[in-house]
């Protein structure tokens, strides 16, 4: 009898959960684990599935996947492009951020983890099942990371797509759904525990499920600016593009800064000053393939036609 080979789907978060998945699980040494990413984001304690995760290496073979929230935190970190950095802010991260705060509420992320985030595979083969965070865009033998990495941690199942027919069976998460999806060629386990369904795992064998439900119902966690108290969540510097359609028209802006629960702005065309203090806009933020949308009310417009927005904070971010 080979060994058991089970697949995680995504944790975002939800560390009370994944410890008490695992121990749910009938795992040995000859045990294989594949998390199929997205462990970090939205959720409480990022850092805490990190943990978990590398204590697990200790007890039977694991297999770290890289999903899409990884890919922001490493263009959060990098900090080169204001544009994915906010990308990164608007999708959760300062839940991430916030997990990883020092005794002075200043983010300190170990060595360790984030080695973990930079080894993070893309997809990983075993038998006839072949991993991966969020599908495949071509056939197994044609992917080539270089070309095909962003879509495998970014494309997304809609309904009506046709059913994959591949060489390997694909395994997946990213794209929330209530029960596990388990199709001739193709398995979702992605049960979307962060907004409060469950965490799943799956023998691939015997295709027998294990759960457990979120325990705590979801609740917005921000890195706090430690040097204005005023703010609930640290604000980023950058100019990142906002599109604002307000009484039929689609205003263009940039940022000066801003947080996933306001930002400050300008517009690119001074024209575009069309709004007033009280108004509720909506919108998007960020680059235009993975724009987040928004909706908000503006607190004020100024002289020098900087408009502060305050954000819904229970308004989704688009990236599973």
């Amino acid at each position: 009898m080979g060994k058991r080979v089970f697949a995680i789907g995504d944790v975002h978060g939800c560390a009370d959960e994944l410890r008490a998945l695992i121990q749910k699980l009938p795992l040995t040494r000859d045990s294989l684990v594949v998390f199929l990413g997205d462990y970090i984001d939205r959720g409480p304690d990022s850092r805490g599935v990190v943990d978990t995760v590398l204590e697990l290496h200790e007890y039977c073979e694991v297999v770290c996947l890289l999903g899409n929230h990884e890919l922001m935190l490493r263009e959060f970190l990098d900090g080169s492009d204001s544009k994915r950095v906010a990308r990164f802010i608007y999708n959760g991260g300062s839940a991430t951020l916030a997990s990883y705060a020092d005794h002075d509420g200043v983010f300190n992320m170990s060595p360790e983890h984030r080695e973990f985030y930079e080894k993070l595979a893309y997809h990983h083969v075993e038998g006839e099942h072949l991993f991966v965070h969020a599908g495949l865009p071509t056939s197994p033998e044609e992917i080539d990371v270089a070309i095909h990495g962003e879509e495998m941690v970014w494309m997304r199942r809609r309904p009506g797509m046709p059913e994959p027919n591949y060489s390997k069976i694909i395994v997946h998460g990213h794209s929330a759904i209530y029960d596990v999806d388990i199709q001739p060629r193709r398995i979702n386990v992605d049960t979307a525990c962060v907004y409060g369904r469950s965490l799943t795992a799956i023998d691939l064998a015997t295709h027998e499920i294990w759960g457990v439900e979120r325990s705590t119902a979801p609740q917005p966690v921000y890195l706090r600016d430690v040097k204005d108290s005023r703010r609930h969540a640290l604000r980023f510097t950058g100019a990142v593009p906002v599109i604002v359609m307000h009484e039929g028209k689609r205003l263009r802006f940039e940022t000066i800064n801003y947080s996933e629960i306001g930002l400050l702005m300008v517009p690119v065309d001074p024209k575009d000053v069309r709004v007033k203090a009280g108004t509720t806009i909506s919108g998007t933020i960020g680059l235009v393939e993975t724009a987040t949308p928004f909706r908000g009310v503006v607190l004020r417009v100024d002289a020098g036609q900087r408009i502060a927005v305050k954000i819904s904070v229970e308004q989704p971010g688009v990236a599973g």
